[in-house]
């Protein structure tokens, strides 16, 4: 699981390399608009509570909800995309969740929001999962965790879209006029992925195959995917739920001014960009993806630790550390289906899609309980919570099975030269 070797065809192998990076382009542009969409309404929480009469608690239940969809989706996207193609899924993800933000800004209700929310979830689902996957293909024998790592970035780049550039697109249009307007890109990029993206030459199955039990074995009988989607399951939702409450924990509890907050609120998405490609070159260069990704899940939980310990002039400081270490370990965690032993190139959809969705889990669970903590026992014990889960989960990437080296075997000595030895 800690290698770089795999069992996937010699398609990616016989690929013309001048495809590798405009595919990686096209990639990249779906992950920041996926999650554009996706921390687009955190600006559009004040207005909407006004507008629905809503208390903490519910606001931060729209943040749940959309990753119910999110986390539900994953593995039934990838056995989709197994079944009907790369190309036509990732398309199809795309232009479920960017119509989903078109619809939701026609909401009437608070119930119909969170209902609609969940549809953009899954469409989100469908799309990271197949996204993770179209690069893996591209890059898997070189540079691997590095395209996956600008993916990654872009995926930070687009919570900070969200979070930070479109809170004064919200105050322009307003909350729906702002979502139906993110919505709108992200077809715009579903169009461009049904149009131009391309698989490898040679990797033929990557066009549809038909479902076996021997994917599914691959994939959801895989022990090490289940460890490594718990390892993740803290760092990752507190990440999420942390990036959208951060701001308002600043400004109402805290009484930052506007600049302290809107500053943190950027940095927690941009830091995942240096974050995101220095895990990448780090992880292609680091023989133990377990190690790396366990230290950087780990340094992201002690980040969490400062948030109400910061002051005024360094709120900032703890912003940046999370963004940047979740970033730091995604980059790395997701080369894991891609590297594996035993893992088909047409069913690494699905591998990553059960990662994602069990550590889904946390990006519903985490805020949620956050919301309850907050009243009962206040913020910085809330704040404590996601420090201390993010550690506690991290660990379980410490029960990954390590392969063992080979054995190295003497050269056999014939008549004063060496022979390669027998293998058998």
């Amino acid at each position: 699981m800690t290698g770089r070797t795999g069992v996937i065809g010699a398609g990616p192998e016989a690929a013309d390399d001048r495809h590798k990076w405009p595919m990686l382009a096209i990639v990249s542009a779906g992950f920041l608009m996926m999650t554009m969409n996706w921390f687009a309404i955190a600006p559009g929480f004040g207005q909407i509570s006004d507008e629905f009469g809503l208390e903490i608690p519910q606001v931060a239940l729209l943040i749940s909800v959309f990753v119910i969809g999110y986390g539900v989706f994953h593995i039934p996207g990838g056995f989709v995309a197994t079944r009907w193609g790369m190309r036509a899924v990732l398309a199809l993800g795309l232009a479920v969740e960017g119509l989903a933000a078109v619809v939701s800004a026609l909401a009437p209700d608070y119930w119909t929001l969170m209902a609609v929310r969940v549809v953009a979830g899954i469409g989100a689902s469908v799309f990271a999962a197949i996204g993770v996957a179209a690069v893996s293909v591209w890059f898997q024998h070189r540079h691997h965790a590095l395209a996956l790592g600008v993916t990654s970035a872009c995926f930070a780049v687009g919570s900070a879209l969200g979070l930070y550039v479109w809170d004064p697109v919200t105050g322009a249009l307003g909350w729906r006029g702002a979502l139906a307007l993110g919505g709108a890109l992200c077809l715009v990029v579903a169009a461009v992925s049904a149009v131009w993206f391309r698989v490898p030459a040679g990797s033929e199955r990557l066009h549809g195959v038909r479902l076996t039990r021997q994917a599914v074995r691959e994939t959801l009988g895989n022990r090490d995917m289940w460890l490594y989607g718990v390892a993740f399951l803290g760092a990752y939702g507190a990440f999420l739920g942390g990036s959208q409450l951060i701001a308002g924990y600043g400004a109402d509890e805290r009484h930052f001014s506007s600049g302290e907050v809107g500053l943190a609120a950027l940095l927690i998405g941009v830091a995942g960009v240096p974050g995101s490609v220095l895990g990448g070159w780090i992880g292609d260069r680091f023989a133990s993806v377990r190690t790396v990704f366990t230290v950087a899940a780990m340094v992201e939980g002690l980040f969490f630790f400062l948030v109400p310990l910061s002051g005024p002039g360094w709120f900032w400081l703890p912003a940046f550390g999370i963004g940047f270490m979740f970033n730091f370990g995604f980059s790395v965690w997701q080369t894991v289906p891609g590297s594996a032993r035993g893992i088909s190139e047409e069913n690494i959809g699905t591998a990553i899609g059960l990662m994602l969705s069990v550590s889904a889990i946390g990006g519903f669970l985490l805020p949620f309980l956050f919301g309850r903590i907050v009243p009962s026992a206040g913020y910085p014990m809330a704040w404590g919570f996601f420090g201390v889960v993010s550690i506690v989960c991290a660990l379980a990437a410490l029960l990954v099975r390590v392969p063992k080296p080979a054995k190295a075997v003497a050269p056999i000595v014939t008549g004063g030269a060496a022979s390669e030895p027998a293998t058998g």
